[in-house]
């Protein structure tokens, strides 16, 4: 918690932010000018409530009665606003800016309080549909001039931003496969959990970029098991390396490294780092931005823009 929220003066509080995503809730009281006085979170996440009545008595509590005077607007973003969510909030469309994310928020009743839900952002990846929830918040928070965002994750996106806008991205459900090869294939079978090695990480990384044949480089780690030709405790990272490596390349390939600046990494320390050794790897330049603060920063934008602060 950022600050004792038994402390905060009656008037306080300008907004009430809501990051809710699958398996987590946290929510900010934000001052006048946009600085986090209290931020609170729980595990009450959008894939364990049921109803509409479960995410309001979720929020409610998490609120309780020190948190502000119950007269502060409340934005949320992040899956909360999904079809399976506490209501459904219809993706906008691209080039998505704070402005536009404004005149698409979705009102939501809640106590009869002021309170609205962001919306997500639908576009084509190269023709194909994509969907994103919470992230396009997240790249509204990164400084001025950036141009480039991965927010690493279960599905990963890579985002484009154009003078404060979002104008393209692509998800790469990196973290799922890596979860699902680990723990419910033979590929993963008897290796051990979550092990990390960042020699077996970098020799992942480097393979990926020397060997385009994944579906077959993901089969090696099998055969690199069973071989003993590759120590086990190495393999899990070799395997992230695999699936982190050839996302990047990916996401990467036909565009000017020096038409992208730096790119900004989204997200916890230790994913983030994970990511930003691979992009060092492959010489791209970056820098990492901790993903509450992108969130923060990106939320209080959209509320500017709608009015609400």
């Amino acid at each position: 918690m950022a600050a004792d929220p038994t402390a905060i003066l009656p008037g306080a509080v300008a907004l009430i932010g809501v990051d809710w995503g699958s398996t987590h809730l946290r929510v900010h009281a934000f001052d006048e000018l946009g600085g986090i006085i209290a931020t609170r979170s729980s595990a009450s996440g959008m894939a364990g409530l049921a109803s509409p009545d479960a995410f309001a008595a979720a929020l409610e509590e998490l609120l309780g009665a020190d948190l502000d005077d119950g007269t502060a607007p409340i934005l949320l973003a992040g899956m909360v606003g999904a079809r399976s969510g506490w209501q459904e909030a219809p993706y906008a469309a691209l080039p998505a800016d704070a402005s536009a994310l404004a005149a698409a928020l979705q009102p939501l009743a809640f106590r009869g309080r002021r309170a609205a839900i962001v919306p997500g952002v639908s576009g084509d990846s190269d023709g194909f549909a994509d969907v994103m929830r919470g992230e396009e918040t997240q790249a509204l928070g990164v400084p001025p001039g950036t141009r480039r965002v991965v927010a690493p994750g279960t599905h990963s996106k890579w985002i484009g931003l154009d003078r404060g806008a979002v104008v393209d991205f692509a998800t790469y459900p990196t973290g799922e496969f890596y979860a699902l090869l680990l723990n419910q294939s033979l590929i993963g079978r008897g290796l051990p959990a979550q092990a990390w090695s960042e020699r077996g990480f970098l020799r992942g990384l480097d393979t990926a970029r020397e060997r385009p044949d994944w579906l077959h480089q993901l089969f090696g780690v099998r055969a690199r098991h069973v071989r003993d030709a590759t120590p086990a405790e190495e393999l899990p990272a070799f395997l992230s390396g695999l699936l982190i490596g050839y996302e990047c390349l990916a996401a990467s390939a036909g565009r000017d490294p020096a038409a992208d600046g730096e790119i900004a990494v989204i997200g916890g320390a230790r994913l983030a780092a994970t990511y930003a050794l691979a992009l060092r790897r492959y010489g791209c330049a970056h820098y990492i931005i901790e993903g509450d603060t992108a969130f923060c920063h990106g939320l209080w934008r959209i509320a500017k823009a709608a009015g609400l602060v």
